[in-house]
């Protein structure tokens, strides 16, 4: 939100009174609820290292971060994300059992949000490490819908996908990072005349060209599955059947919309990804999926979901 308050930066705000105990009841209410559901909570700091943002696998998550000198010289960032910290805090406790742990906590980026137009924003959520399965990811989705409608009657939408079929093409394209994420960008779009322009530009195959245009149709109801149930390469036949159970296991009061060409959130995930949507805002109030972390060459494999709480203040009015 642009603040009208001369005291503060754009894109920031105070809460104060009703707003304030609003915030305080949601925090209780996920909090506990995710108490009741066996997690452990985790406080981490505001601020870290730079260089550690993000882990091995995610660095293009500095690049959302406010980052300054301490008195030492060293180069500290208050946290964009709250997720990959947890990611460093499981790594240093060094468990390979399964973790599930809960949070609540601020983070600072140098993005506003779209619903909120804030650069902060108070965000709860999830995040289990460990071999995850199928069996996760449908019960880390339903803790996520459960506790959204505790928080408020709202009609809920989930959008979900998988990134190994694009993964498995944009592999084999040997594209510098710069030039796939400017791919991945104009795959979100679904632009076809753009995708064509950079294909051309990169003198790249007419056949992958094809496939990524056929996975762009893979939008809407589980009927259009069809495409990746069908083909040859069984990543995409897998990723199908994968999300066809999740499917079948929402609760009958939730919608959803399938995409395989546009991913929420950072661009850390490997895997299942989703977002929630409420009905007449255009804006996810929460989001997550899998990814992976790792820390003197030990590899965990995690999942976990965010809430915007701040959106859900909003949304309340």
């Amino acid at each position: 939100m642009s603040s009208s308050n001369p005291g503060l930066p754009d894109g920031t705000e105070d809460f104060v009174g009703a707003k304030a105990e609003e915030l305080e009841e949601l925090r209780s209410l996920f909090l506990n609820f995710f108490y009741k559901n066996n997690c452990e909570l985790v406080v981490p700091s505001l601020i870290e290292f730079s260089e550690i943002i993000g882990g091995d696998f995610n660095e293009s998550l500095r690049d959302y971060a406010y980052s300054f000198s301490d008195e030492n010289l060293k180069n500290i960032s208050i946290r964009p994300d709250i997720s990959q910290q947890i990611a460093r805090i499981d790594l240093q406790q060094g468990s390979k059992d399964k973790k599930k742990y809960c949070y609540f906590g601020e983070t600072l980026r140098k993005t506003k949000d779209s619903l909120t137009k804030s650069k902060i924003a108070f965000k709860t959520g999830v995040e289990i490490f460990g071999k995850i399965s199928i069996t996760d990811e449908i019960d880390l989705i339903k803790l996520m819908l459960l506790s959204l409608k505790k928080a408020g009657k709202y009609k809920l939408t989930i959008s979900l996908g998988r990134t190994e079929p694009l993964s498995e093409i944009l592999n084999g394209l040997n594209l510098s990072l710069n030039e796939n994420r400017r791919l991945k960008k104009i795959i979100a779009s679904k632009s076809k005349t753009d995708l064509e322009e950079f294909f051309s530009s990169k003198d790249l195959s007419t056949k992958d060209l094809m496939e990524i245009t056929n996975l762009i149709e893979v939008n809407g109801k589980i009927e259009c599955l069809k495409y990746l149930k069908k083909h040859k390469n069984k990543v995409f036949q897998s990723s199908a059947r994968k999300i066809e159970k999740i499917i079948k296991n929402l609760p009958p009061s939730i919608d959803y919309h399938l995409d395989f060409s546009d991913f929420p959130g950072f661009d850390y995930h490997t895997g299942l990804v989703f977002s929630v949507h409420v009905v007449g805002f255009g804006f996810s109030i929460a989001k997550g999926g899998q990814y992976k972390s790792m820390q003197n060459h030990i590899i965990r494999e995690a999942i976990g979901f965010d809430v915007n709480v701040s959106s859900l203040t909003k949304l309340n009015k």
